[in-house]
């Protein structure tokens, strides 16, 4: 992977803005609260600008009304979806001769905190049932659930015998019913994006390496974990599996956090990664 020729491109609702000169910060994380990004685009022309201000008055997002902010960001020999989140905020703002466009914003994170629902679900009800409803309710894709509904059909648990009653936070009882089946539940790119507890997403490893973008060498800090930093790459993702091959360090890890930071005009273009082996042996 080069270092040069980067490029970027942020969509708002349904602006495009391309030729960016900018800086962005994209954190996401298996955890269930929602992924987050802030983005800094210098210099945006008057008629970007007023377009934005229309879609956010005053710089905050309606309460109501969810709107989408991607990022994508590459080389020259091609671009790859960084960012899908929600807007939070826009804000303009004057340092010297610049003019700064500030804009926060979280995956699928209105509805994650707001979203209630109060249904009931009848004896022998499918559980898939109940969570196709709550990611309606939600407004996130399915993600990967038809092969959570797989393995509850395998283990006996994919329908609810006496019924369900939901009512109250969706994103509370999605993260219940999830630990009762020992699953872990996020959202990754406004989908629903479900693990076994301490294991990996099944795909094919991203070698992590000096010769594959690895910058400096990677530490265990006394907790276990595993930070790595590397050039900008798409393919690592949360959830999914590294292969790490270092001068000390060695084995499989699963990215437990990858925070992407990137300067169009400076040094950062990289991912700095935490990691954990699956469950099972641990990593050499």
């Amino acid at each position: 992977m080069r270092q040069f020729d980067r490029r970027v491109s942020v969509t708002v609702d349904t602006i495009r803005f391309e030729a960016l000169d900018c800086v962005f910060r994209v954190r996401k994380s298996l955890k269930p609260e929602p992924n987050t990004c802030e983005l800094t685009i210098y210099n945006l022309n008057e008629d970007h600008r007023n377009q934005l201000e229309a879609i956010v008055p005053r710089g905050r997002v309606p309460a109501t009304k969810g709107i989408a902010c991607l990022i994508e960001a590459g080389y020259k020999d091609g671009v790859s979806l960084v960012w899908n989140g929600d807007l939070r905020t826009a804000e303009t703002l004057f340092e010297g001769p610049d003019i700064l466009t500030v804009l926060s914003s979280g995956d699928g994170e209105k509805a994650w905190r707001h979203a209630r629902e109060h249904v009931a679900f009848g004896p022998k009800t499918p559980v898939v049932t109940a969570l196709r409803a709550m990611a309606r309710a939600l407004g996130v894709g399915e993600g990967n659930l038809s092969q959570v509904v797989a393995k509850l059909q395998r283990s006996g648990s994919a329908i609810y015998p006496t019924g369900k009653v939901i009512s109250g936070s969706v994103s509370r009882e999605l993260i219940n019913l999830a630990r009762s089946a020992d699953l872990e539940v996020s959202v990754q790119d406004g989908a629903l994006f479900f693990l076994d507890r301490g294991q990996m997403a099944l795909s094919t490893p991203v070698l992590i390496s000096e010769r594959t973008g690895m910058v400096g060498q990677p530490t265990i800090d006394s907790d276990g974990v595993l930070h790595v930093r590397t050039k900008l790459n798409p393919e690592v993702r949360v959830g999914h599996p590294i292969v790490l091959e270092s001068r000390r360090l060695n084995g499989l890890y699963r990215v437990e956090v990858a925070e992407t930071i990137c300067d169009t005009s400076g040094n950062d273009w990289y991912i700095d990664l935490e990691c954990k082996p699956p469950n099972g042996p641990t990593a050499r």
